[in-house]
């Protein structure tokens, strides 16, 4: 039986560390807006986060953005953490609206400035305080 080895393909210019600032910076404006329309735009319709496609991805992120604002959060301060669990020691994005623990937490994967994969962490530092 063969194997099929399925890669991802991803625009040239989409890999580029420039596009990789591009799309952390309008990540982050995105969570700290609470909107998903900002990054939206500069997803690829092959990018893969969290082993999601674009549109999955992005709802996952409402999720979390729905999530704040059902608790309250009229607005998000973004701090930066540290992973205690997955990824121990990696630098987490930590999303903080009314109350003293993020309302959620992204690790963002880069190899030389290059975004690999934005994914949740559940057990960021900020969380253990």
């Amino acid at each position: 039986m063969a194997t099929e080895i399925i890669k991802l393909r991803i625009r040239k210019e989409s890999s580029t560390g420039e596009n990789s600032q591009r799309i952390l910076e309008k990540f982050i404006k995105a969570c700290k807006a609470l909107d998903c329309s900002i990054i939206e735009p500069l997803i690829d319709d092959d990018h893969y986060f969290e082993e999601l496609d674009k549109y999955r991805f992005l709802a996952s992120l409402r999720e979390q953005f729905d999530w704040a604002i059902d608790r309250g959060a009229k607005t998000i301060e973004m701090k930066l953490g540290r992973c205690e669990m997955c990824v121990i020691g990696h630098p987490a994005y930590e999303f903080y609206g009314n109350e003293s623990n993020p309302e959620f937490a992204y690790i963002i994967n880069t190899k030389k400035g290059v975004i690999l994969d934005i994914f949740l962490c559940n057990a960021s530092s900020g969380r253990s305080k």
